[in-house]
């Protein structure tokens, strides 16, 4: 009896014990106290696996949330799959557990998990982006030989991160020091509060011991990161404050500004857009200080944390925008930096390796994020990257070695980026360019060059990432095809790019050989006409002792060339200019010696329609036999004829009509009445088979209606 009586006592006892512990740990998890709270249920979970009780499944949750905000994640993951085993993992559960997957390197698990959860939830955009860009996780690697990561010499293991520049140093928030409160130790994670460190560039840009930052930088609650200005007259430092949430007491984030004056810092000025309800921290400005980026969880977002800006206005700030969705997830989004039109940031969203991973986009958040890749980004957070003014070299702060925030040093290798340019001519081949000035003008930043192309018609440059370029030549008498364009947004190694540019001749080169018919010898001193009568222009040149004029002309024309000579009858030719292959077209004229009987076509006159009267086209035509005829001193007959449509003696009376009409225009240009006599021929000398009856076309029945001269006499 007494026995039993102990064993009761001893069971009664355990149970009180095991009761105290579940409040104890309930009330340090509530209190955000994880770390004095996670072996109370870590034991408690275990218990509860052992004895495979019901109704414990609590405790597996809380050690799984107090491992994961501790960053054990392999515990973590542990206590989640469990969980998961038996059905009782919440959306946020599920979200927890793949970044404790994610984090211990288990990408082909969490893979699974994410898949699994996007059926359950599919509004949740964390789950849809893990399962849909699984097949971009290499692509992650592609480009880690750009960069060259080496821990920095501050580290103290206890904590350290989102190192700035500032002057000749270094500022960085760090859990290294003990601030010497009461409360010293943060009971999230048993660490030190954060304060302020700064450390010195020495000789060969080695980093000095570090020194604390104190007066209105030290407090009793967490102190940064903080941010300057471009010429360090301008701290922004984010603090822990007392605020208010459902009517409790909590602890936000707060955003602050001290100016340096009379060489110290000012009394801190809190933003204006401070919230005793939400956080607002992780401040940085433009390099102009015109735009303030920072992060709040302030209702209204995309997620946990997003990131805003605000431009400056007077003295305080604008109403602060939203990046938007491109930038921000349904998860944090945190540690803007901004240099050169580019917004770096950390994101536990968007695609990647592992917790936190650093990512880029155009500052105003109007392009997809792209991943920095590794080895910047690990399984782990990876965070605050910045960049000195060069681009090259900066820090990031990443806890991927033993869970504990680390500064490491960044070296970027340059990016090579070229631009080849070919110029070409257009003809029966492509034909390079040589000394054409090419403009290459920089979309983004407005910068607008000119290069010009070597002697083979090409050019190479270098030019920036995360540009857009339009590349354009122009050239008299060519017109240009089609401009090049290129966008060098994300680019991830060394690339050529290469491009061409095709210009289309306007013109062209005629060469006009003026011969004589029969035997082709060469007609030196000929006067050579090349018309467009659409335009009505004309151009007048003069053989050389070749019998060759030279003349520039537009394409897609059709032109006429006329050819005259005392002693030899004026020649007709037409040609066009169509031929876009041609630099150089060859055209023929033969010319006629004046023999009595020869007999010539008239090109180009014209006349109403059913009349005699000539139209004003015809005039030019005229002008040349009327020139022909005074320098020869011939007797002639100008014939007109038509086709064999209409009765006979309509067409007689018609072309009698018309021979006449040109008769008395040559007349009033001098030729005597004497040396010129019109006859009309009607259809009766047709030179085709388009006779009464027979079907012919338009153009056959053209042959037909024509004007001739015949030369008569030679005096």
């Amino acid at each position: 009896m007494k026995n039993i009586f102990v064993i009761i006592c001893v069971l009664f006892a355990s149970n009180s014990i095991g009761q105290l512990k579940q409040k104890t740990a309930d009330k340090l998890f509530d209190n955000l106290e994880y770390f004095k709270c996670v072996e109370m249920y870590s034991e408690l979970a275990d218990r509860a696996i052992a004895g495979k009780k019901k109704g414990n499944w609590d405790n597996l949750n809380k050690a799984a949330v107090s491992n994961y905000h501790l960053f054990r994640m392999k515990d973590a993951a542990h206590y989640y799959e469990l969980l998961h085993s038996k059905n009782k993992l919440n959306e946020e559960d599920r979200m927890h557990y793949i970044e404790a997957l994610r984090f211990t390197e288990k990408y082909g698990k969490s893979q699974e998990i994410a898949r699994e959860s996007t059926n359950l939830f599919p509004k949740n955009s964390y789950f849809s982006t893990i399962h849909a860009n699984k097949d971009q996780f290499n692509a992650l690697f592609s480009d880690s030989a750009f960069y060259r990561l080496k821990e920095a010499s501050v580290n103290s293991g206890r904590g350290d991160f989102a190192a700035v520049y500032y002057q000749n140093s270094i500022v960085y928030a760090s859990k290294s020091r003990n601030t010497g409160f009461i409360t010293p130790k943060y009971g999230w994670d048993n660490d030190y509060y954060l304060n302020i460190m700064q450390s010195n560039f020495g000789t060969d840009s080695i980093l000095e011991s570090p020194t604390m930052l104190k007066h209105q930088f030290i407090s009793k609650a967490h102190d940064g990161p903080v941010a300057f200005n471009s010429d360090g007259t301008e701290m922004i430092i984010t603090k822990n404050t007392l605020g208010k949430k459902n009517g409790k007491e909590v602890i936000v984030l707060s955003i602050y500004f001290s100016k340096m004056e009379n060489g110290e810092w000012s009394e801190l000025k809190p933003f204006e857009f401070n919230n005793k309800a939400y956080n607002v921290g992780h401040g940085v400005l433009s390099k102009d200080g015109q735009q303030l980026y920072f992060v709040s969880d302030k209702p209204g977002g995309y997620g946990e944390a997003d990131i805003y800006v605000c431009s400056k206005a007077g003295n305080g700030w604008s109403e602060p925008t939203n990046l938007g969705e491109n930038i921000n997830t349904e998860q944090n989004e945190m540690f803007p930096f901004v240099q050169e039109g580019v917004l770096y940031f950390a994101s536990a969203g968007h695609y990647g390796l592992g917790g936190l991973d650093i990512f880029e986009a155009k500052k105003d958040g109007s392009s997809q994020p792209k991943n920095v890749g590794y080895p910047v980004n690990s399984s782990n957070d990876d965070f605050a990257l910045i960049f000195d003014k060069t681009g090259k070299i900066g820090y990031l702060s990443s806890n991927r070695e033993e869970n504990v925030d680390r500064i490491y040093h960044v070296n970027k290798r340059k990016l090579n980026i070229d631009l080849i340019v070919d110029v070409f001519e257009k003809y029966e081949s492509l034909e390079p360019l040589a000394n054409q000035m090419v403009t290459i003008k920089n979309m983004t930043t407005q910068q607008v060059d000119s290069i010009e192309t070597n002697d083979q018609g090409q050019l190479e440059t270098s030019i920036a990432i995360n540009n857009e370029y339009r590349i354009y030549t122009q050239k008299n008498e060519f017109i240009l095809l089609k401009e090049a364009s290129l966008n060098t947004e994300n680019i991830r190694k060394d690339t050529v790019f290469k491009r061409g540019l095709v210009l289309k001749p306007t013109t062209m080169i005629i060469h006009v050989r003026v011969v004589e018919k029969g035997s082709r010898k060469v007609i030196p001193m000929a006067t050579t006409t090349i018309s467009d009568y659409n335009l009505g222009t004309d151009t007048t040149l003069i053989t050389n002792s070749e019998g060759i004029i030279s003349l520039v002309v537009d394409r897609n024309k059709v032109l006429w060339a006329h050819g005259a000579k005392k002693g030899f009858i004026d020649g007709d030719v037409s040609f066009n200019t169509t031929n876009e292959n041609d630099k150089v077209f060859d055209i023929e004229l033969a010319l006629s010696p004046i023999r009595k009987g020869e007999k010539f076509k008239l090109e180009n006159i014209f006349y109403d329609l059913n009349k005699s009267t000539l139209r004003e086209k015809s005039m030019k035509s005229l002008d040349k036999l009327a020139d022909f005829l005074l320098k020869n001193d011939l007797k002639i007959e100008l014939s007109a004829h038509t086709d064999s449509r209409g009765s006979n003696s309509y067409n007689q009376r018609l072309s009698q009509a018309r021979a006449q009409s040109c008769v008395n225009y040559l007349k009033k240009k001098g030729v005597l009445s004497k040396n010129i006599r019109a006859k009309g021929y009607g259809e009766y000398k047709l030179i085709n088979r388009c006779k009464n009856g027979v079907k012919c076309s338009e153009e056959e029945h053209q042959d037909n209606r024509r004007t001739e001269v015949q030369i008569l006499e030679v005096n």
